[in-house]
């Protein structure tokens, strides 16, 4: 609570967990992330969770499909474990938004020093950079955030949490189901979904 990672936790993370131990103990083991607990940033659909890209006009939104980036890492065997804070809309759609601030969740607070700035205008005194939620994984809450990156919001919140990022090139992972720029160019994509 106090560092504010989280947007979303998984309340079946531990049923999930548990099945996958019963493969993995049975000898069926998916891949290298059978039972790895991953969060999400919350612009990525999920079927179990809401996907609310931070903002008040999603909230509560369970997406019907799930982004193909989440079934992938679900048939990998990764436990979905939270969707993380984010730049509402991946600071898409406002000029000037703080930084790692949504109206859905407030700030993340940056695990060396969660301290609020004095300034009293709720941001934390050290930066937790752009809006892929690195501070849970820098708190050991996760073993791997994944991301999107709209302007640094890969990168930056790798540098201010003391993370290693990976940046893949744009069309490697499949932008189907992540909202709100980023829907492949040749598949129908979230943006079709919402009415803006």
């Amino acid at each position: 609570g106090q560092l504010r990672a989280a947007i979303t936790v998984n309340p079946k993370a531990l049923a999930e967990a548990d099945a996958l131990d019963r493969e993995r103990a049975a000898g069926r083991v998916r891949g290298p992330l059978h039972g790895i607990p991953i969060a999400l940033k919350d612009n990525i659909h999920t079927t179990d969770m809401p996907t609310t890209g931070g903002a008040l006009a999603f909230a509560g939104f369970v997406p019907s499909y799930e982004a193909t980036l989440t079934a992938n890492l679900r048939a990998a065997g990764a436990v979905i474990i939270a969707k993380t804070g984010l730049t509402e809309l991946a600071n898409y759609v406002a000029a000037g938004m703080p930084t790692n601030y949504n109206a859905v969740h407030g700030y993340g607070m940056n695990p060396y020093d969660p301290r609020r700035d004095p300034r009293g205008d709720g941001r934390p005194i050290l930066q937790t950079g752009g809006s892929s939620s690195g501070v849970g994984t820098a708190a050991n809450f996760w073993a791997g955030n994944v991301g999107t990156e709209t302007s640094g919001s890969i990168l930056s919140p790798a540098n201010q949490n003391m993370l290693a990022a990976v940046k893949p090139t744009v069309g490697r992972i499949s932008r189907y189901g992540v909202i709100p720029i980023t829907a492949d160019q040749d598949t129908p994509g979230p943006m079709a979904k919402y009415v803006w």
